[in-house]
């Protein structure tokens, strides 16, 4: 009664349920001796440090479970996240078990069904896992408490309602679902794959993207250079910073130290969204940044190199390829990083309002002009080959004058962006003259975040108009004792 797990019974009951569905068998309660084995607390009165106070219930414990069946740990590492068992049971099998804490008391049962049993948690569980031990069985084990009320708890007046979907649920109205479209976050062989198996186990009519080889070059940053080039040819009057330089040998990078005006941002080639890079102020690399270097070229071979400008306003341009050589213009993105690159969040705004924020520092026939360039460059290299969402990151940069200009394509991103998802939370949940942030934050200690979330479900209590949020705050993820991060909308 002061604990939110499974204590032994229910694992037990756990454990035979799964063995039902798995195996076809399973041993009744009955038929196993329950033993009271003294007092127990548990984690809910930890957390208010009354362990001693809160410790009257009772700890049970399940004897005579297949005695017959003997098992023997054979791995398992100091925080008993993961654990390797072996048994002599007749079923020759291998199970994998991927769980968070509720799984721990499973590990008294399921290992006496398998000759190997695994157990993983999902900070321990890697793909690696299913090559080394090749499972007959996985049963991946979801607090079904975490996500389902997250929906059932959103604002009755929020129109439309988003629904999760399930592979249960997929399964279920297989028969009645119209065709679908698998639209991943990013396109990879690996996330192909996965709606491929759910297509294949559901039995539903889901299309599936096929990978292509150009994919691999389309998510470069030298690609994306080639397109800054591009965009340049067609808008030759405008003040266009030059392309980066990609280098293999770091003598390479010292020669554009040297040549060129610091600082400087070196880049992997295949990185985003403030990732892998390094700011350099200096113009003769120290040890610390020969070092990241050398790691960057053990890792991808080269990097890239350029100056740093004096950055104003970060923004991206929002585009939509449909792979058959048509790249349409969806939207602005206004958005905001730390110092050194890492997004913490949209601006969320009607476009028109948004446009201001940066034409008044180029002019609206700027940002026409480089918003046609760069379609018409995606569309040459993008618009036959890759059906999806494309960002494309920009700046507003302070030239040595004084005056303003626009960095046409710092990077692109060839998938939905946060950008998207902003553009697209506007367009759906928010109220037309509501003015905010869709923001993503991280707090490094635990509770931390569950504290920020209820202060400020308090102090901004939403209020909607028409289905729409007019004012407010809106947590777009569940929020525990344990998250560290937090998705959210705050309209103001």
């Amino acid at each position: 009664k002061y604990d939110t797990h499974w204590n032994q019974i229910g694992s037990f009951i756990g454990s035979q349920q799964i063995a039902q569905t798995l195996l076809g068998t399973s041993t009744p309660l009955s038929a196993v001796s329950i033993e009271a084995a003294g007092p127990a607390s548990g984690d809910l009165a930890r957390m208010l440090n009354m362990a001693a106070e809160y410790s009257d219930d009772t700890e049970y414990v399940i004897q005579n479970y297949l005695p017959e069946v003997m098992v023997t740990t054979v791995d398992m590492n100091e925080d008993n996240s993961f654990a390797v068992f072996e048994s002599d049971s007749p079923n020759d099998k291998t199970l994998l078990v991927v769980g968070d804490s509720f799984s721990q008391n499973l590990k008294y049962f399921m290992p006496k069904l398998y000759r190997k049993t695994v157990f993983a948690t999902f900070d321990t569980y890697t793909e690696a896992l299913l090559d080394e031990y090749q499972p007959d069985d996985f049963v991946y084990l979801e607090d079904s408490k975490a996500t389902p009320p997250f929906f059932a708890h959103l604002p009755k007046d929020l129109h439309p309602a988003p629904i999760p979907v399930t592979k249960a649920m997929l399964m279920k109205n297989a028969p009645y679902l119209s065709p679908m479209d698998a639209a991943p976050w990013g396109l990879s062989p690996h996330s192909l794959h996965l709606f491929e198996q759910l297509r294949d186990k559901a039995k539903v009519r889901l299309s599936v993207p096929t990978w292509k080889e150009d994919y691999f070059r389309l998510t470069g940053r030298q690609t994306a250079a080639e397109c800054l080039e591009k965009i340049q040819a067609l808008l030759p009057d405008l003040p266009i910073p030059v392309a980066p330089r990609f280098c293999t040998k770091i003598r390479e990078v010292e020669r554009y130290m040297i040549l060129c005006n610091a600082p400087f941002v070196l880049k992997t080639p295949y990185s985003s969204s403030g990732r892998g890079l390094l700011w350099v102020e200096k113009r003769k690399p120290d040890t610390k940044t020969k070092n990241w270097i050398e790691g960057a070229f053990n890792k991808q071979g080269m990097i890239s190199i350029e100056s740093g400008l004096d950055k104003v306003q970060d923004f991206a341009m929002e585009f939509y390829s449909d792979g058959q050589g048509t790249v349409r213009y969806e939207g602005l993105s206004v958005f905001n990083t730390e110092e050194r690159g890492s997004y913490t969040g949209n601006i969320l705004e009607e476009q028109s309002t948004m446009l201001s924020r940066i034409t008044r520092f180029t002019g609206e026939e700027t940002y026409s002009r480089i918003q046609e360039a760069v379609r018409s460059v995606l569309q040459e290299v993008y618009g036959s080959t890759y059906a999806g969402c494309i960002g494309v990151d920009m700046l507003v940069y302070r030239q040595k004058d004084g005056s303003f200009a626009i960095h046409p394509c710092i990077e692109i991103n060839m998938r939905y962006t946060m950008g998207m998802v902003a553009l697209r939370l506007f367009q759906h949940y928010v109220a037309p003259r509501a003015v905010g942030d869709y923001r993503v934050s991280y707090e490094k200690e635990a509770g931390e975040a569950l504290e920020k979330h209820r202060l400020m479900s308090e102090t901004y209590p939403l209020r909607f108009a028409n289905g729409r949020i007019q004012e407010g705050y809106l947590s777009l993820c569940p929020v525990t004792k344990d998250t560290h991060y937090r998705a959210y909308l705050l309209l103001m």
